[in-house]
């Protein structure tokens, strides 16, 4: 990730607690063979005891999440104390999101010992989900989100903008799939803002903790990460006389495990090669070309320059682009120009040639 959320969006989480909270009292409850009575009686008898502040009035009238509540504690009432203490083992498992993402907690599920509970559970907190909504929770949330990102440019790409929240919704993607972790649909800690085409065309359903074989991964934690920086040094310029594009080698630094998992499940490093630096090489080119000609016509350049004076005109440029760099996928363009600048050093013929004839005013056209 390109740059971290502030944890402060992730606090208004009292919904997923409540029902964590009542789950554990229905547990108890059957675990001492009391009666659970589906009424709306007992449901304000059931928030009274786990809840006590003013969101219960907001929850009572909520006859969805009491329906899914009831149809939730009917499929565990057959079950052992045992079972029950095993399936909400699980329940605490699936929301200890941190470790998860660090690989520091087993992944642990009911799917397969426990079907129907786990579909009645999978019901119940992905409506609740939806309720975030309702509630405007997941409205606040973004807010907080797109406040604290200076140039509302999505982190997980750094490509596409974020939606102004008197735009349009922004998707919130769940961070840990809420197919596979149905406990954790409404914790607000696994809820991510990204921009569509991260969320729609990348993320999807996608395990971010593991990978296509089954095995597990670290992943970044978007409320808590060390965000990358992407480096372009190590890329090439063949010697040949064709159009002059340079075979791009896309590197995350500090290289992590963590960040190889972000390009695997956002293909980072496609989208930038494809969407950004092949089509906007040339258009870079050009506008340094530009900023030459407008330069010798200021009496800055001369067309006697030597190579080191070239390379003055070439670093002051990245310099400057470093300096105040663009957004959206033009946040490379320096990392361009510092990979140029790198291959000047380095006596690329072909380089220092392209950037001369840049900055002296032949046509780039004319370059091969």
């Amino acid at each position: 990730m390109l740059a971290c959320y502030p944890l402060a969006a992730t606090q208004e989480n009292w919904l997923h607690e409540t029902l964590v909270a009542l789950i554990q009292l229905v547990h108890q409850k059957l675990d001492a063979s009391q009666a659970i009575p589906e009424t709306q009686q007992r449901w304000r008898a059931l928030l009274d005891v786990v809840i006590n502040n003013p969101h219960k009035r907001l929850l009572i009238p909520l006859r969805g999440v009491r329906d899914r509540l009831f149809a939730y504690k009917r499929e565990v009432a057959n079950l052992s104390n045992g079972e029950r203490a095993q399936i909400f083992g699980v329940l605490e498992s699936q929301n200890q999101i941190v470790n998860l993402l660090a690989d520091a907690e087993p992944i642990s599920s009911i799917e397969q010992d426990f079907p129907l509970v786990n579909t009645r559970a999978r019901e119940l907190f992905e409506f609740c989900y939806g309720k975030l909504t309702d509630l405007e929770v997941r409205e606040r949330q973004y807010a907080i989100v797109f406040n604290a990102i200076p140039d509302k440019i999505c982190p997980f790409c750094g490509i596409e903008r974020l939606m102004n929240p008197e735009e349009t919704a922004q998707d919130q993607d769940h961070y840990l799939a809420k197919s596979i972790y149905p406990f954790a649909a409404a914790n607000m800690r696994n809820l991510v803002p990204m921009c569509r085409v991260c969320n729609r065309d990348y993320k999807k359903d996608i395990d971010v903790i593991r990978d296509d074989q089954g095995n597990r991964r670290t992943a970044f934690d978007p409320y808590n990460c060390q965000p990358v920086t992407v480096e372009l040094n190590n890329s090439a310029m063949d010697s040949g006389s064709g159009r002059p594009i340079p075979s791009w080698q896309i590197e995350f630094q500090p290289s992590s495990n963590e960040a190889e998992t972000w390009d695997n499940v956002f293909s980072i490093r496609k989208r930038y090669k494809r969407d950004v630096l092949d089509n906007s090489f040339d258009r870079w080119m050009r506008g340094f070309a530009k900023k030459c000609e407008r330069d010798r016509v200021r009496g800055l350049i001369q067309q006697e320059f030597n190579d080191a004076e070239v390379r003055v005109v070439l670093a002051n440029y990245q310099q400057d682009k470093e300096d105040s760099p663009a957004i959206g996928g033009d946040f490379l363009e320096p990392k361009a120009f510092k990979f140029l600048l790198s291959e000047f050093d380095e006596g690329n013929e072909r380089i220092i040639r392209m950037i001369r004839d840049a900055v002296v005013g032949i046509d780039l056209g004319e370059v091969a």
